[in-house]
């Protein structure tokens, strides 16, 4: 019985501690954001397309993620780093929607979802 009141214990203080951590997060101005863009790695970036009409290889992002590169976010003209990477890992080369905070250059993801390509765009 004290063993259970003990880790409920544990646990309850545990939780008060993130939240108080997630709160302080969150008071310090960090506003979550959005971003659009492909998923890419951070060695090529944007060097690898010929033109800004390409999008980034899935052959390509995967040999330089397992020679040390990062997943990244192609938004605009500059790659960011994509934290957590194993979420980012899912989309690799896909055009998506991040929603995060960002840090530096690193975006702490909170949300990554596909974004469908336009009617307009979509080949036939």
């Amino acid at each position: 019985m004290r063993k259970t009141l003990l880790i409920y214990l544990l646990a309850a203080v545990f939780f008060v501690a993130a939240a108080d951590t997630f709160t302080w997060r969150v008071s310090a101005g960090e506003k979550a954001q959005t971003w659009t863009g492909f998923v890419t790695d951070t060695h090529c970036g944007t060097n690898c397309q010929v033109t800004k009409n390409m999008t980034p290889d899935l052959h390509c992002i995967k040999m330089c993620v397992k020679r040390g590169s990062k997943y990244g976010l192609w938004s605009g003209n500059k790659v960011y780093v994509l934290d957590p990477q194993s979420e980012a890992a899912k989309y690799a080369a896909k055009k998506v929607k991040v929603t995060g905070t960002m840090t530096g250059d690193t975006i702490h993801a909170t949300s990554i979802v596909p974004v469908e390509p336009s009617a307009a765009v979509k080949r036939q």
